[in-house]
Parts: C-alpha cells; structure tokens; sequence
C-alpha cells in the first residue's frame, strides 16, 4: 500500500486538491442560518396574510362594515379602524426570503 507522501510526490496536484475542496465552517453555518431566516420570513408572511383575511388586493386600513340602522331600517356603510395585510406585503416578504435564500450560496462553497 502506498504512503500517503509517496502517493503526493508521485501525483503533487492531489494535495493541492484536496485541500482547496474543504469549505469553512463558518461558511456553512451562515449559509444555513440565511437559509432558515429565509424560510421563517415566507412562512410568517404567508401565516400573517392568511390570518389577517387574504385579501387579494392591496393593503386596507379600514375595512367597511354594512350596519342596518335600528329605527328607519336603512343600511349604511361604517368603517373599522382595521390592518388588512395585501398582496404587496406578501411578495415584498416573499421576495426578501427568496433573496435571502439566494444570498446564501455566496457563503459556504468551495475555496479554489
């Protein structure tokens, strides 16, 4: 069997190689962290859009109420002080965690 100083006098670039495929273990560790940020932040956008009443429109502050007045019982439009979470908010969170995500294959690769 050969040594292994044998086997990198016989083949130099072999060394080289195997330590230029070795990655940083703060690499890794920051790539998982952009990624799980990533994956928290389109989870808790699309948890909050839901709650809130997935309006398919833009964002509301106020929402109508239609009330039937007691005597004359004639309906009118009242308005609740109200945050409805729009389909502007949900891609700009969707968009920065897919950002996130993408950011994370600066950190973490190979060294050549």
């Amino acid at each position: 069997m050969l040594d292994s100083d044998v086997l990198y006098s016989i083949l130099p670039l072999t060394k080289t190689l195997s330590i230029s495929n070795s990655t940083s273990s703060v690499g890794k560790s920051t790539r998982l962290i952009l990624r799980i940020l990533a994956l928290i932040i389109i989870v808790c956008a699309v948890a909050f859009w839901l709650k809130t009443g997935a309006h398919t429109g833009f964002s509301k502050n106020r929402v109508e109420i239609e009330k039937v007045d007691p005597i004359t019982q004639i309906e009118y439009v009242d308005y609740e002080e109200r945050f409805i979470m729009g389909v502007e908010y949900l891609a700009l969170s969707c968009a920065a965690g897919v950002g996130l995500f993408g950011l994370s294959y600066f950190f973490g690769r190979h060294k050549s």
